[in-house]
């Protein structure tokens, strides 16, 4: 048995020799040990939640988590968070950018919702879902398409992720601006972020997150904001009061924290537009939610319906069965 034993490691010596007796070969078989090992975090993998009307919600690896530094960075997955508190929190979020050209970096930037009415309504189950099933190496994306023109490559794209206190939010892409064509047949350029920025709407207001817990934020991330849930959905239940100073906080600069954009007086009427955009889509989650309670009440009821119908067969059976009478015995004369 001892001889076996040796002539085995003989063996592996050898093996190992083969593979390693020269640096390059030795270099070349170590990387592709690397490569070859599957979840060694070099790669990303991902996984579909939700695909269908133009709308992608899935899984994908996130490569910003270490579960070996210390202290261990990892993501706070899965996490319990309904559609209703994510219909709220993505819909306190605005961005800003321009298309095709630079001279917009010179102009006042136009803002508007990162997501439609719509677009909230149909990402909110999937979403929840997502952050249900993910990970705290893993972190969710989206991708939804231009509805009026979906051959386009312009995407409303990006990534979602808990860690600590905070909701970390990337966008990669948004159609409603478009990327500069090089013309030529030449590929668009990936870094052309559009001058993309990210925008919180009051009361809400961006998270400034130290810098031992910010995230590391690849090339392509360079739009992205954090926001601590709790204190945006509180700030979203107390009663707003219309000013005239601006309502808007800056999102977070790929270097920095986020920093808060200057009071600059605005139109009351763009105040107004807000307001009521915003009890458009308080409104609109207070229907979703008066539906999802009638869709259950109906349930209840037609649960109700079927209880009473079998209880009256049960007492009309009942009813219908011959009574028994009592044999009387004859009695001798």
């Amino acid at each position: 048995m001892v001889k076996e034993f040796c002539g085995v490691e003989r063996h592996s010596t050898q093996v190992h020799r083969a593979h390693c007796g020269t640096p390059v070969a030795g270099f070349l078989f170590g990387l592709f040990c690397l490569l070859s090992l599957p979840g060694c975090g070099l790669t990303s993998q991902q996984r579909i939640i939700y695909d269908s009307s133009g709308i992608q919600v899935g899984i994908i690896s996130d490569l910003s988590t270490d579960e070996h530094a210390s202290p261990p960075v990892k993501n706070r997955h899965p996490s319990e968070v309904t559609p209703r508190e994510i219909r709220s929190l993505l819909g306190s979020l605005e961005v800003s950018g321009w298309s095709g050209s630079i001279i917009g970096a010179f102009t006042t930037p136009k803002l508007r919702p990162v997501f439609t009415d719509g677009e909230l309504v149909l990402l909110a189950e999937p979403l929840a879902a997502a952050f249900h099933q993910a990970t705290s190496r893993e972190r969710i994306f989206f991708s939804i398409q231009n509805p009026t023109e979906p051959y386009e490559t312009d995407r409303t794209s990006g990534s979602l992720f808990f860690r600590d206190e905070y909701l970390h939010v990337a966008l990669t892409d948004h159609y409603a601006f478009l990327k500069a064509d090089p013309g030529g047949g030449e590929a668009r350029d990936p870094r052309d972020t559009k001058g993309v920025k990210l925008w919180v709407a009051q009361p809400a207001q961006a998270a400034i997150v130290p810098d031992e817990k910010a995230p590391h934020w690849d090339a392509l991330e360079m739009a992205h904001i954090s926001l601590k849930p709790m204190e945006v959905l509180a700030a979203q239940s107390v009663p707003r009061k219309t000013t005239d100073s601006s309502r808007r906080q800056a999102t977070v600069p790929a270097a920095g924290p986020p920093a808060v954009k200057a009071d600059t007086p605005v139109p009351n009427a763009t105040d107004s537009v807000n307001d009521l955009r915003l009890q458009i889509r308080e409104l609109t989650s207070a229907n979703l939610d008066l539906r999802s309670q009638l869709k259950e009440q109906s349930a209840m009821m037609e649960k109700l319906k079927a209880e009473l119908e079998q209880l009256r067969n049960e007492v009309q059976t009942e009813n219908v069965k011959p009574e028994r009478k009592p044999s009387r015995k004859q009695t001798p004369p």
